[in-house]
Parts: C-alpha cells; sequence; structure tokens
C-alpha cells in the first residue's frame, strides 16, 4: 500500500496584526483585529451565527486569557474580535490551530478608532453626499460601549435606538475640517464590534473629495474621503 507524500506541513506563523478597518498598528477593546501569518485556519470559513464562535476551520485565540470570537478564519489571515475586557497596556495574542499554539505580544489603547472604506479610500457605504445630507460611515476601534455588551454578541433586536450601545469616551465627525452633526451614533442589532454613525454634512465646506475623521477619546481616525457635491 502506498500512501502519498504532500510535503511537511507549513509551520504555525503570525506575520503581523492590524487593525481591520484601517490596517494600521492601532488596537482598542472591542475591535475588529486582523491577524496575518501562515497555517492559521485549515480552511477558509466565515462565521455564520451570532453570538460570534470560539473556534472556526481548526483555528482558536485568546487575548490576555480571554476568548476572542471569529469573524473569519483562513490559512493566511483571521479576523477576531478583542474582548472588552482588554485593558490599555500590553496584550499577548495566542492563537492556535489543531498541531500548535503561538504567542504575539501587541500594545492597547483605550480608543484606536478606524473608518471603513473602499479600496481608494472613500467612505464605504456612501462615498459621496451634497451638503446638508445626512450620511452614515462605520467605524471599529471604539473602545469601551455605554451599555455594555458582551464580548461576540450584538444588541437585541428589541433594543430601542436610544439605549443602542455607543462610546463611553466622547466622540466627534469632521469633514474637511469642519464638525459635522452627528444624528446617530450606536452599534445597531446585527453588527458585532462595530459602531454605525449617521453624520450631517456640514455647509460651507468645499465641494469635491475632502477629509471625513472620527475621534474618539482625543485619538483621530485616519482621514477617509468623502465627495462633496452641490
Amino acid at each position: 500500500m502506498s500512501i502519498p507524500f504532500q510535503g511537511f506541513q507549513t509551520q504555525l506563523q503570525v506575520g503581523g496584526i492590524s487593525n481591520a478597518a484601517t490596517g494600521q498598528q492601532a488596537y482598542a477593546p472591542g475591535m475588529i483585529l486582523s491577524i496575518y501569518g501562515a497555517s492559521l485556519g485549515t480552511f477558509a470559513q466565515s462565521t455564520a451565527t451570532i453570538p460570534l464562535p470560539q473556534y472556526l476551520a481548526g483555528f482558536d485565540a485568546t487575548i490576555n486569557g480571554v476568548t476572542a470570537p471569529l469573524y473569519y478564519v483562513s490559512p493566511n489571515q483571521v479576523n477576531v474580535q478583542i474582548p472588552y475586557a482588554t485593558n490599555p497596556g500590553r496584550a499577548t495574542l495566542v492563537v492556535g490551530n489543531p498541531y500548535a499554539n503561538l504567542t504575539y505580544t501587541f500594545q492597547v489603547s483605550a480608543a484606536a478608532p478606524g473608518i471603513f472604506t473602499f479600496q481608494n479610500g472613500s467612505i464605504n457605504p456612501i462615498g459621496s453626499a451634497a451638503h446638508g445630507q445626512t450620511v452614515t460611515l462605520f467605524i471599529t476601534g471604539e473602545g469601551q460601549v455605554t451599555p455594555t455588551l458582551a464580548t461576540g454578541t450584538t444588541p437585541s433586536p428589541h433594543t430601542q435606538t436610544g439605549d443602542l450601545p455607543k462610546p463611553v469616551l466622547p466622540y466627534s465627525v469632521t469633514v474637511g475640517g469642519v464638525a459635522a452633526t452627528i444624528d446617530f451614533i450606536g452599534i445597531p442589532s446585527g453588527l458585532v464590534g462595530v459602531t454605525q454613525i449617521n453624520y450631517t454634512v456640514p455647509g460651507g465646506i468645499s465641494t469635491g473629495v475632502q477629509p471625513v475623521v472620527v475621534t474618539v477619546g482625543g485619538v483621530a481616525s485616519p482621514a477617509a474621503t468623502l465627495n462633496v457635491t452641490q
């Protein structure tokens, strides 16, 4: 009987981590974290349930000893949620597949906001709007929220809009350097670790591509872009 040899098992590796919205090395409790490496999961699999699973495609992870729920797992990239229980300071990420475990350390801040964008840097899902128009963006990395929300979960669909979790720390939005009115901020039912912001494009700013910045707790996000029309 012959048994085909398919080569040596690739060793588990973590090449780096980043904020899932921005790709930058900035991290906060509750944030979506992207992990890059080799042999992380045995195959590609996205979660289909909330609360998010703790084990997916042969992969699991903890941060400071607390399970990090999983959004997506593949051999080369994994997206997890940093537990809300993670305190600012040095944090220890432990990742594992069926064959090995590996430790990676990183620094957590109280807030590390990042705006979700398209590949060209424009705001996802609405990259163009007129003066006075109310539009939506999504962020991760706002840190602790109130009321509190268990890691890996989403608010009940019966939650009143005014009772949805929102950042504990002060927050603001600017468009082209001008403060924008925030009409809504919170984590709606169906989202985990992602906060929705509805803001009104201020009048008096120039038309064309303008930077949009979300600031939480004095920490500014990398600028996304919004095409401002008449």
